[in-house]
């Protein structure tokens, strides 16, 4: 009976003093990024916008020139390219 009565006081000191000591500071938490605001973000979206754009225009231009360099090359010899005026290209006689 001794025995057991040390055993818990032992056990009850132990939990009460893991309750009573102070508790290590938690490191304070780090500043957030700024967030761009609503007008900064609308800006950002037209400029990649913008851009999707003008790259669209680019790559249509090029596949234009490149249609257009091969039915200039497909004419045979005596004709040449002729554009009508809905734009549309043929080979006619010289």
């Amino acid at each position: 009976m001794k025995r057991s009565f040390i055993v818990g006081a032992f056990l009850l000191a132990l939990m009460t003093s893991g309750c009573s000591t102070p508790q290590a500071a938690e490191p304070a938490p780090q500043a957030q990024p700024a967030q761009p605001d609503d007008a900064a973000r609308r800006d950002a979206d037209r400029n990649r916008d913008a851009q999707r754009d003008k790259d669209r225009d680019r790559e249509r231009d090029q596949n234009r020139d490149a249609d257009h360099d091969r039915q200039t090359a497909s004419c045979p010899d005596g004709q040449h390219l002729f554009t009508d005026r809905d734009g549309k290209s043929s080979c006619v006689n010289n």
